[in-house]
């Protein structure tokens, strides 16, 4: 599969929960592709009218094509900060997830290894104004595989560059 397919598929995927952001910027840069999810959990009481409390989540997912070792290695240096600075701590803050996306026609052995070794997960108060977590996605279009840190391994068959079928590692 080539990039131009994977993009058309990619953005498929993404219009049924996401947002695309127009011009693909999130937080002042620029990426090839930016979609944002928000939802937005209640608790009533007596009626809808009378809302008691309610939680924020959050997901944000950063694409960037033909990745070379050296900009994945920059980019995973940054995403602590990017996910920090996309979270808003409060008591009505559940999560955010930053998901950061590398598509190639043939990673290197060294790209794949930064992908499965990134982890970073912070919470806020004992997790009582919630967390925020970061999760690397590598997907490689010439073997039709998908690589993912341990946080990003259930997202993994979103991102598979197949119509059907689940190739991932």
């Amino acid at each position: 599969m080539k990039i131009d397919e994977y993009t058309v598929l990619l953005k498929q995927r993404f219009e049924k929960y996401f947002d695309l952001l127009d011009c693909n910027i999130w937080k002042g840069k620029t990426y090839d592709m930016a979609a944002h999810y928000t939802a937005r959990e209640t608790q009533t009481i007596l009626s809808k009218e009378n809302v008691m409390d309610y939680y924020d989540s959050k997901e944000i997912c950063l694409v960037s094509f033909n990745a070379a070792p050296a900009f994945i290695l920059s980019e995973l240096a940054e995403l602590p900060k990017l996910t920090l600075e996309s979270s808003e701590p409060s008591r009505h803050h559940k999560s955010t997830v930053v998901t950061r996306v590398f598509v190639t026609e043939s990673p290197e052995k060294e790209a794949v290894k930064l992908i499965k070794h990134f982890r970073f997960s912070r919470a806020f108060r004992f997790y009582f104004w919630g967390y925020a977590e970061g999760k690397t996605i590598l997907v490689d279009l010439t073997a039709c595989r998908v690589y993912a840190n341990q946080a990003g391994r259930m997202e993994r068959k979103i991102f598979v560059p197949a119509l059907y079928g689940d190739k991932s590692q």
